[in-house]
């Protein structure tokens, strides 16, 4: 029985700050500063609308590039924030 439904194959796209649904990523992307004049940027792959600064890192989590890397295990990581708190795990505990 399942086998004779069908599913539509179009993406949506969601506006994640008013929640507005959109057929097509060029929709949401006009949508967004007209409506969220303050969140301008819109991500191509995700549709999140955001800051420049949100936006770069969200781009970091797309492309999975990791820079920033420890110099005590050379684990890798996007952000250095998270390099920074993964570096307190190399100090010693008294």
């Amino acid at each position: 029985m399942l086998a004779s439904h069908t599913f539509p194959t179009t993406k949506l796209w969601k506006c994640y700050v008013c929640g507005r649904i959109f057929t097509n990523l060029e929709q949401l992307k006009e949508h967004c500063p007209h409506q969220h004049p303050d969140l301008p940027y819109v991500c191509d792959l995700c549709g999140r609308a955001q800051y420049l600064s949100e936006f770069k890192r969200r781009l970091l989590v797309h492309t999975g590039e990791r820079h920033h890397v420890c110099q005590h295990c050379r684990e890798a990581f996007g952000r250095k924030d998270n390099l920074n708190r993964h570096k307190k795990t190399h100090k010693e505990k008294p």
